[in-house]
């Protein structure tokens, strides 16, 4: 389970960058975003809350980005699906030692935030989680 816990943490890294994405490429406002993680992980739950600055060469070119991360973290992106107001759905495979984690996400989004909420399987069970992330400003140099 810890390694699941683990890997969904890296997916979540994926899944913040992805829900920006469209069928065409969606701007994301630059700035810092205050995020909340909320976790359920066979019944127990976390929460925990930070920030992440978008910088302007990434926040133009999201999908560049969200392909780095993909690599960076041995994940695949696979049926992303975009709907009129903002919504979107995708897939997440992340290899995990001899394993796979799947995740489902689940994503609404404007040009200054985004909340996805997920389901990710593996051999050591279920994890279920919710990002909402809002701009606060700039940020900090």
């Amino acid at each position: 389970m810890r390694a699941t816990i683990q890997t969904s943490i890296s997916v979540v890294t994926l899944m913040m960058l992805m829900s920006v994405t469209g069928e065409a490429q969606v701007s994301l406002q630059p700035g810092l975003y205050e995020r909340v993680l909320e976790v359920d992980a066979a019944g127990s739950t976390g929460k925990s809350k930070d920030t992440m600055c978008w910088s302007s060469e990434d926040a133009k070119d999201v999908v560049k980005t969200i392909a780095r991360v993909g690599k960076e973290t041995d994940c695949k992106v696979s049926d992303v699906k975009t709907a009129a107001g903002g919504k979107m759905t995708f897939n997440v495979s992340c290899k995990e030692g001899k394993g796979t984690t799947t995740t489902s996400n689940d994503v609404t989004y404007g040009p200054d935030w985004y909340t996805n909420v997920s389901k990710a399987k593996s051999d050591g069970g279920t994890v279920s989680q919710k990002v909402s992330a809002k701009r606060i400003g700039d940020c900090k140099k």
